[in-house]
């Protein structure tokens, strides 16, 4: 045997969950926040447009009508989905802090640049900013009660 070749017989086996790539550790945490998104926001659409303000619009001119509406909800819809991506990430990716905030946050940050690349030219620097804050607080709550239920 020669000095160039390797003895494999000594190899260690590799660790258990690491037999699929990594990002394949993803698919159902981000498959679980964006559904539950998704749902959630189908239901806030439907129960404050359809139930509340009905066809009169009116009712929503307000500024603080129009913040404990629509964005504290809409908050607590990116609360969920960040929560149901955290709480379904498992194995040993979760052990690791970047990995669990990209599993994490990656469905509410992408749902977020869907809706600011579909409004084009009707969004202004206040409705980026308002839509923003209800991301940051969104991830932030939802991450929160996951570190609190997990610790």
């Amino acid at each position: 045997m020669s000095r160039y070749d390797i003895d494999r017989r000594y190899a260690p086996a590799p660790a258990p969950g690491h037999d699929r790539p990594r990002l394949m550790d993803f698919m159902l945490p981000w498959a679980a926040g964006i559904a539950v998104m998704l749902a959630s926001q189908l239901a806030l659409a439907i129960l404050v447009w359809d139930i509340i303000t009905g066809d009169d619009v009116s009712t929503m001119d307000s500024p603080v009508r129009t913040v404990l509406l629509l964005h504290l909800p809409a908050a607590a819809c990116v609360a969920l989905g960040v929560w149901a991506a955290a709480a379904v990430h498992q194995g040993v990716s979760r052990e690791s802090r970047v990995r669990h905030c990209v599993a994490a946050f990656t469905p509410a940050v992408a749902l977020q640049l869907v809706i600011f690349f579909s409004q084009g030219s009707d969004l202004t620097v206040l409705t980026f900013l308002v839509q923003l804050v209800v991301l940051v607080v969104g991830c932030a709550v939802g991450f929160l009660v996951d570190r609190l239920r997990n610790d």
